[in-house]
C-alpha cells in the first residue's frame, strides 16, 4: 500500500529549509519511491527562499486524492500550516485517512521557550505586534496545540512521527530523511547563506516602538532594511522579566509533562529559560553599532520626501475643506472648471 506522508509544521521549526531541500531533491526522492508533487512555489523554494510547501490546507483532501491517483509510489505533501487546519477541523485527518493510503504525519516541534522567542520576534518584525514579550509569554499556546494534534492523530488511527527541531537544528535535513526512512544523502540543501535573520534585542525593541506609530508597514524601513543590509549580525533572544519567566514555566510544565509522556525521549521537550540579562521589567539597555545607525538613518531618510509630499497634500485638502462652501467633490470640480475657463 502506498503511503501518504504529511509534513504539517508547526511554524518556526525549519520548514523553509526542509521545503527548499525537498524541492531540490524531487528526483532523488523519486528514486527512493517518494513523489513530492510539483508546485508553483518550487522556484522560490529552490532559490532558498520562504515558500508554502506544495499543498494548500483548504484543498488538502482534493490534492491528496489526485496525487495518490496519479502515482503508484508514496506521496509527500508539506505545509507548515496544516497543523492549524487539523486543529480547526478534527474531522479533516479522518477524511484524509479514508482515502485508502497508509497515512503518516510528520510533526516538527520546538522547545517551548526557544519557540516562543522565535515566534514573538517574527510577529514584531513582520506582523506589526506591539505587545511586550512578558505579555506574549503569558498567552503562549503551542505545547497545548501539540498535545491536541497528537490526540487527533491517535483518534484517526494515523501514524505520527514527532521531531523536536531543538534537538536537530544542527542537521535538520538528516532528521527528515530519518523520518522518511531514506538515505541521509537524499536531500540537497539550498545554496547560499543565512536568509531573513532574526533581530537583535535593540532592533526588536525599536521595531516594536515603530509598530506603535506606523504599524507593520514600518518593517520596510526598520527590520527589513537592517536584515538586508546587515545579514550577518548575530541575533539575540528577547528579554522577559523574572516574574514572567516563572509564570511561563509554571503554566507550561504540566502540559510539557503530558506531551513528553507521548514522545520518545530523544524528541521530548526541554523546558528551560535563561535567567541572564533581564531587569525587573524585562528590559535591557538598547545599543546600536554605527553600521546599524547608518542603515536606519538612510532607510528612514529615504521616506522623508514622501512623508513631506503627503503632508503637503494633506494641508491642501484641509484648506479646501475649510475655505470653500458646498460638498468637497463639488469644490474640486469647481476648481477644475475654473482652471479650464482661466
Amino acid at each position: 500500500m502506498a503511503r501518504l506522508i504529511l509534513h504539517i509544521g508547526h511554524g518556526k521549526t525549519g520548514s523553509s529549509a526542509l521545503q527548499s531541500a525537498l524541492a531540490l531533491s524531487t528526483d532523488a526522492l523519486a528514486a527512493q519511491g517518494i513523489v513530492y508533487p510539483e508546485h508553483a512555489s518550487f522556484t522560490q523554494a529552490r532559490a532558498g527562499q520562504i515558500s508554502a510547501g506544495n499543498v494548500n490546507g483548504r484543498t488538502l483532501v482534493a490534492t491528496a486524492k489526485a496525487a495518490l491517483k496519479r502515482n503508484q509510489h508514496d506521496v509527500l505533501l508539506s505545509n507548515e500550516s496544516l497543523i492549524h487546519f487539523f486543529l480547526n477541523d478534527p474531522e479533516l485527518l479522518p477524511k484524509i485517512a479514508a482515502l485508502g493510503a497508509d497515512t503518516r504525519v510528520i510533526l516538527y516541534v520546538r522547545n517551548p521557550y526557544d519557540h516562543a522567542c522565535s515566534v514573538y520576534g517574527q510577529t514584531v518584525k513582520r506582523g506589526g505586534a506591539v505587545a511586550s514579550f512578558d505579555s506574549f509569554l503569558a498567552g503562549y499556546p503551542t505545547p497545548a496545540k501539540v498535545r491536541a494534534m497528537i490526540q487527533i492523530a491517535e483518534k484517526a488511527g494515523v501514524g505520527l512521527t514527532v521531531v523536536n527541531y531543538s534537538n536537530h537544528a544542527g542537521d535538520i535535513l538528516r532528521s527528515l530523511t530519518d523520518a522518511l526512512g531514506v538515505p541521509a544523502d537524499t536531500l540537497t540543501p539550498a545554496a547560499g547563506g543565512r536568509v531573513n535573520r532574526s533581530l537583535t534585542r535593540s532592533e526588536l525593541e525599536l521595531q516594536r516602538m515603530f509598530n506603535h506609530h506606523w504599524g507593520r508597514r514600518s518593517s520596510r524601513f526598520v527590520s527589513d532594511a537592517l536584515c538586508n543590509a546587515l545579514p550577518d549580525i548575530r541575533a539575540d533572544r528577547p528579554v522577559a522579566s523574572a516574574q514572567a519567566l516563572d509564570a511561563f514555566v509554571a503554566r507550561q510544565a504540566p502540559i510539557v509533562a503530558e506531551v513528553n509522556a507521548l514522545l520518545p525521549p530523544s524528541e521530548a521537550y526541554t523546558l528551560e529559560v535563561p535567567r541572564d540579562g533581564a531587569g525587573a521589567d524585562g528590559q535591557t539597555d538598547l545599543t546600536f553599532t554605527p553600521a546599524q545607525m547608518e542603515v536606519l538613518v538612510e532607510a528612514i531618510s529615504a521616506r522623508i520626501p514622501n512623508m513631506l509630499e503627503n503632508d503637503r497634500w494633506h494641508r491642501l485638502l484641509i484648506r479646501l475643506r475649510g475655505g470653500q462652501h458646498g460638498s468637497f467633490p463639488g469644490r474640486i470640480m469647481r476648481m477644475i472648471r475654473g482652471r479650464k475657463n482661466g
